[in-house]
């Protein structure tokens, strides 16, 4: 009989997780259900060779709706596919959310997420090796190293550029959240250290863990008000695995909304729109998507070649504000100190996408000279909304970030750049290292023009949430338990519950969220 106590849709980062953490009761049966397969490669294991994982059958490789704040252009987003998830495609970047964050969930009706509730679970993930943070914990699935360690030049020389600048140097972005500083980054012995080698390998093998992959979820099968299992689609054959205790969806911000409207779950106009039968009404769903753009650039080029890539690359980081009114840094400005491509890179990606050639391939393009920053806007403002399509479970939904859709995300966004710049300027760049700007560019001094670059050269940080909301508000989807509202026996346990997104890298939070959950649903939270 295909019948478990837990059925796990999603093999990603939180699923993962889930996976762990049930099944170390061998009496529980737990069935995984994932898109994708359940093999990485070396490039995933190699923290410098993020790049050649995207593009692949590792990566959804979303192509965004066009954004009425880009001119309508289209923003290609990265999404792990896979056991493992977004946690084999990540740069590896270990940052918990602030404090603030934390805490204004809970000042927002989610009771029992402020920092103080969270803490043992950001614990629990943690085996920091380093004793920058007092709070840091040991022991946990996820190793986390100090990125300083490798003592990169170019890396060490934008820490000096922004002290240069008047930033003060932190030690650790988990104590101090605003300044220039080295990473901590979830890779140990000079490999990736995500949720698939902490928390999948060591339980693969349970006898009471049952993983099907390359099957697509198609709907969460209800009796009444309850979910009492959920079809897939294997090897083009529907087939039906029944729950015993709960359905705990883990598809990520993207998926997890389309499996639930799929299963009638969601708004009512947009499911009648599509012939969808509504079986529970929840406007919320899809709804309040939050990414932080990134924008490709400043890149500078170096009079010599640097170093070959070490560690994760993005080794370094400058969080600031944009104002003094912000609560936290809303300002993320990361260094990839060699980058893995050359400045006619990005201009391929579209190219790419749609010939379906991997990124990897792109080996002609690398430019020992070049290095560039990363700099993303931490605190959006604008929200957007994931969509279906169509009916089928095979199509992806629509992808609607609303990039820009606020005004001041786009002035913030060019406030960055103009940092950026400033950094790239510095006796420390510009006479240490040689460094000439290639883009913008001398040709590109006014702040409109600023504008306009930025808006051509934003994209995405991979870092969706809030699709499915906690609270008690009209759009919210789960409450603070992450149980659906109004069916019984499923919740949504992954970013998408995420009310408002964190001031910092998301994958940290996502993995604490799944922690929590499992404590939730084994009746120990």
């Amino acid at each position: 009989m295909n019948t478990f106590d837990y059925i796990i849709v999603g093999g990603g980062t939180a699923g993962c997780v889930l996976a762990n953490r049930l099944t170390a009761d061998p009496s529980v049966s737990v069935l995984v259900i994932e898109a994708g397969g359940d093999a990485i490669t070396d490039a995933v294991e190699s923290p410098s060779r993020w790049n050649e994982l995207l593009l692949t059958d590792l990566d959804w490789a979303y192509m965004g709706v066009p954004q009425p704040g880009l001119n309508g252009r289209q923003v290609y987003s990265a999404s792990g596919h896979g056991i493992g998830g977004t946690s084999n495609i990540y740069h590896m970047i270990h940052t918990r959310g602030r404090r603030e964050d934390y805490d204004s969930w809970a000042a927002q009706g989610v009771e029992g997420w402020s920092y103080d509730d969270v803490l043992p679970y950001l614990q629990r993930l943690e085996n920091q090796h380093d004793d920058t943070n007092p709070t840091g914990g040991k022991g946990g699935p996820i190793n986390v190293t100090n990125a300083g360690d490798l003592g990169n030049p170019v890396s060490r020389g934008f820490i000096e550029a922004c002290t240069e600048l008047g930033y003060q140097e932190v030690a650790d972005f988990n104590v101090d959240n605003e300044g220039a500083g080295w990473h901590h980054v979830d890779v140990v012995d000079g490999k990736r250290s995500g949720v698939y080698a902490g928390y999948f390998e060591p339980i693969r093998e349970r006898p009471n863990l049952t993983v099907v992959c390359r099957a697509m979820a198609s709907r969460i099968v209800l009796d009444g008000k309850r979910a009492t299992g959920v079809e897939y689609i294997k090897d083009g054959i529907a087939v039906t695995a029944l729950a015993e205790r709960e359905v705990l969806v883990t598809s990520g911000t993207i998926q997890t909304p389309k499996l639930l409207m799929l299963s009638g779950i969601g708004p009512e106009e947009h499911l009648s729109s599509l012939g969808i039968e509504l079986k529970h009404a929840l406007p919320g769903v899809g709804q309040n998507l939050q990414d932080h753009p990134l924008v490709i650039g400043p890149i500078g080029y170096l009079a010599e070649p640097a170093d070959p890539p070490r560690g994760n690359v993005t080794e370094v980081a400058l969080f600031c504000k944009s104002d003094e009114s912000q609560p936290v840094p809303d300002l993320e400005i990361c260094l990839v100190h060699r980058a893995p491509f050359g400045p006619k890179f990005f201009e391929s990606v579209i190219q790419r996408v749609q010939t379906g050639q991997p990124v990897g391939n792109a080996t002609e393009l690398v430019d020992p000279h070049v290095v560039l920053m990363l700099p993303g806007l931490v605190r959006p403002v604008s929200r957007g909304a994931i969509t279906l399509k169509d009916a089928d479970p095979a199509s992806y939904p629509n992808v609607d970030c609303n990039y820009f859709g606020d005004e001041t995300d786009l002035e913030r966004t060019v406030d960055m750049i103009e940092i950026s710049r400033r950094i790239f300027a510095t006796k420390t760049f510009a006479e240490g290292f040689g460094l000439n700007e290639l883009s913008p560019g001398p040709e590109v001094t006014t702040r409109d023009a600023l504008r306009s670059w930025v808006i051509e050269n934003v994209g995405s940080y991979y870092h969706f949430v809030g699709t499915s909301k906690m609270g008690a508000d009209p759009l919210s989807v789960v409450d603070a338990r992450l149980k659906v509202h109004g069916i019984e026996g499923l919740r949504v346990c992954d970013a998408s519950v995420m009310p408002t997104i964190v001031s910092a890298n998301t994958h940290t939070t996502t993995v604490m969220i799944a922690e929590r959950a499992a404590d939730f649903i084994l009746g120990r939270g």
